[in-house]
């Protein structure tokens, strides 16, 4: 999704990456940063972290888990190679949020007004009828744009390989460090 305050359509897609928005708010203001957007991996979050966060937070990543309570057709579609790109849309709830490209983000995305909740109230039923059809086309797959490299664990697990890559991250990156008065 796309956190926002003010829905303004012409900002719509016009996004910063994580890592130089948090670099940004780090020069900007004294409080703590949670970056959230696109992290999957265990060297993202030592990424962010290095680039100032206090935090990561991850999304997409636990999509996957048995412990997740998203559907059955939008968890397999994270990985299916039939959906390979996320966009920005207007299309499921009126509020630019991200998900898989599909049929009906591809028919309707252009012409969604900025109009939340009247657009989520609108098309919610059709996004239920299409699920319980086994249809992923007609539903709201949110995803990140890291997506495709979601793990089929259970939570517990994906928490222990996150930390154990965020080691492995930190430790590569201190190792890389030049000593004394090196200079980069």
């Amino acid at each position: 999704h796309q956190g926002t305050h003010r829905d303004l359509p012409e900002n719509d897609g016009a996004g910063i990456g994580v890592l130089s928005l948090v670099a940004q708010i780090r020069e900007a203001v004294n409080l703590p940063i949670v970056a959230a957007g696109g992290i999957m991996r265990g060297g993202q979050i030592a990424a962010v972290l290095a680039a100032g966060a206090s935090a990561a937070q991850l999304g997409t990543a636990f999509l996957t888990t048995p412990e997740s309570g998203a559907h059955p057709l939008h968890k397999q579609a994270l990985t299916d190679p039939l959906f390979p790109h996320t966009e920005l849309t207007r299309a499921f709830s009126g509020r630019p949020a991200r998900g898989l490209v599909n049929r009906f983000m591809r028919e309707h995305g252009p012409y969604a007004p900025p109009a939340y909740p009247e657009v989520h109230h609108l098309v919610s039923p059709l996004r239920k009828a299409a699920a319980e059809a086994g249809d992923p086309q007609g539903m709201a797959l949110w995803a990140g744009q890291g997506h495709r490299m979601a793990r089929e664990l259970p939570a517990g697990q994906l928490v222990e390989l996150l930390a154990a890559e965020l080691d492995a991250a930190r430790t590569a990156l201190s190792a890389h460090r030049p000593s004394g008065g090196d200079v980069l």
